[in-house]
């Protein structure tokens, strides 16, 4: 979902092309399936963030077949390392199939099962945590991240207005509730300052205090 004007993702797309192959089979694979991806803006963003913040140890919770981990990869540079989380053991193969191609495999480590599971055997400190799980689980990834980052890390959430059903008064769906609780831990508690872009279904990047 994205709720940028088509005029302006448009506008966006233009600026930055997605000039890496690997990444455009990606974005083509994802609009065959409908498969859910971060996209290329929230991709570069990714990017930018990982560069700027010097970022060298990344953990993605939910991967898909390697979209965000590629972008993740190209920030942290030949001695960073991602660790990528998939449920899928199909997906997973698919994502070090394309990380191979693309010449990053060497800096990701791919971990296939429950990416919360997973997440509470890893070791921090981690510089960056992208949250991208289902969203009922949301709220259960807040005190995750306060555990596993180093102060001054971010952790990224994705799809944080959720189509816009954020706003609704009563919201019925597990999958609104759980964004909703994870907006409020992050807005209402000391161990993160947040703020929330409003790019494609939403971003929410939070700085561990």
């Amino acid at each position: 979902m994205n709720l940028v004007h088509p005029s302006v993702n448009r506008y966006l797309g233009g600026l930055a092309p997605t000039d890496d192959p690997v990444l455009r089979e990606m974005e083509a694979l994802a609009a065959e399936r409908d498969f859910p991806i971060i996209g290329p803006q929230v991709g570069r963003l990714l990017q930018v963030l990982t560069v700027a913040t010097g970022a060298r140890r990344v953990l993605e919770l939910g991967s898909g077949f390697g979209y965000s981990a590629t972008w993740f990869a190209k920030g942290v540079g030949p001695k960073g390392l991602v660790v990528l989380t998939e449920g899928s053991p199909e997906r997973a193969r698919e994502a070090e199939s394309f990380l191979k191609r693309a010449g990053l495999l060497n800096r990701v480590r791919i971990e296939v099962g429950d990416a919360l599971k997973i997440a509470a055997r890893e070791r921090g400190p981690f510089d960056l945590i992208l949250n991208d799980i289902d969203k009922a689980d949301y709220p259960k990834v807040a005190p995750l991240a306060a555990r596993l980052l180093r102060r001054g890390g971010l952790l990224v959430s994705d799809n944080m207005l959720w189509h816009g059903e954020v706003m609704e008064k009563r919201p019925r769906a597990a999958a609104v509730r759980g964004i909703l609780g994870l907006t409020g831990e992050l807005y209402g508690s000391g161990e993160f300052f947040t703020a929330l872009v409003p790019l494609r279904d939403g971003v929410t990047i939070s700085v561990r205090s």
